[in-house]
């Protein structure tokens, strides 16, 4: 697929404006993440929280501070890279705000966030984010940045961020995934909670449900 500003939205790889992945603990939803952005082409900057997954894009340089972070992308903008940010000291709501920062600043990204409910919720005014992430949420193709991000339960994401996404649900518990069922319909909560490991329903705007995943890719 084509890299660049198409459709009013960045895009690389599969990847453009708003992604989430949903599904249990060990479900898959991070090793999608991985796949989806070592497929893409330009930069890639992924926000680790728990600090655990510094295999996941080969190569990659591995920051844990903003300083530096900000020192690498510059003269890296536009170009291709591959980026994980690790907190490992300090305030971690304190990382991610600066983090939003710099990508907005920098731009021409793709921003990954694990567990994005770890760095959202109530304590962000009635929009649960962060101002940082609103910005990029809201006003992210402005800067050439898309997102890509994960959770457990969708109920722990930002509305404003999940009603906009394409939705990538893995397995989810039949209560958890009955509260989406608005979102996916009926038949998609019966399907959902029956997926194996590693496969996933897609769930794309203005388009139909697709089983997808597996060893082997898309079905």
């Amino acid at each position: 697929m084509s890299r660049g500003f198409i459709d009013g939205e960045y895009q690389d790889g599969e990847l453009r404006g708003l992604t989430l992945c949903l599904g249990v603990r060990g479900s898959g939803k991070t090793t999608e993440m991985g796949r989806l952005m070592n497929e893409c082409t330009g930069g890639v900057l992924f926000f680790d929280p728990l600090s655990k997954h510094a295999s996941l894009l080969p190569g990659a340089i591995i920051i844990g501070q903003p300083a530096p972070l900000a020192e690498y992308l510059r003269p890296n903008r536009g170009r291709r890279f591959r980026v994980i940010y690790q907190p490992r000291s300090g305030n971690l709501d304190q990382h991610f705000r600066d983090v939003c920062r710099i990508v907005q600043a920098f731009g021409w990204m793709i921003f990954g966030v694990d567990e994005i409910d770890k760095v959202c919720g109530a304590r962000y005014s009635p929009a649960y984010m962060p101002p940082e992430l609103y910005d990029l949420v809201n006003y992210g193709r402005h800067h050439r940045v898309s997102m890509i991000a994960a959770a457990r339960r969708p109920t722990s994401v930002p509305p404003g961020y999940r009603d906009e996404a394409e939705l990538r649900v893995f397995t989810l518990k039949r209560d958890v995934a009955e509260r989406i069922e608005g979102d996916i319909g009926k038949d998609a909560v019966e399907q959902v909670v029956k997926l194996p490991k590693f496969y996933y329903m897609r769930f794309a705007l203005d388009a139909d449900p697709i089983l997808c995943g597996g060893p082997r890719g898309a079905l």
